[in-house]
């Protein structure tokens, strides 16, 4: 759990300044949707989920805590879609649904990718 902690803390803050400040913008400027677009934000989720998944394996996890880890990361976006997006701004459901899960994927798989890189080589 320790190790979760420890490699969660920074992409956790970083992806709350970068959601928050995502959610800002839109709602002051909604034609910015049509910009951030999944081509867009992908790049961005999966470094940020490699990250996680590297620094907890990196703070003593194993390749299952650096999942883990991508996975609990995966909820930020989840979070800003459904409720930021989807109740607040009161985009369609659909919509906000299919970006929700794909928000939780790509920062998942960028976990599986960072885990990965992490473990050390046994060649």
């Amino acid at each position: 759990m320790n190790a979760l902690i420890r490699g969660l803390t920074w992409p956790i803050a970083s992806l709350l300044i970068v959601g928050g400040s995502h959610f800002i913008a839109e709602a002051a400027w909604p034609s910015l949707q049509a910009l951030v677009t999944a081509p867009v934000v992908m790049p961005l989720h999966l470094v940020a989920g490699a990250w996680a998944g590297f620094a907890t394996v990196r703070a003593g996890g194993s390749f299952v805590h650096g999942i883990v880890a991508g996975a609990v990361l995966g909820l930020l976006p989840v979070a800003l879609q459904l409720v930021g997006f989807g109740l607040i701004l009161g985009r369609p459901a659909d919509v906000v649904t299919t970006a929700a899960v794909f928000g939780f994927f790509t920062i998942l798989w960028g976990g599986v990718l960072g885990s990965g890189y992490a473990q050390p080589s046994r060649a």
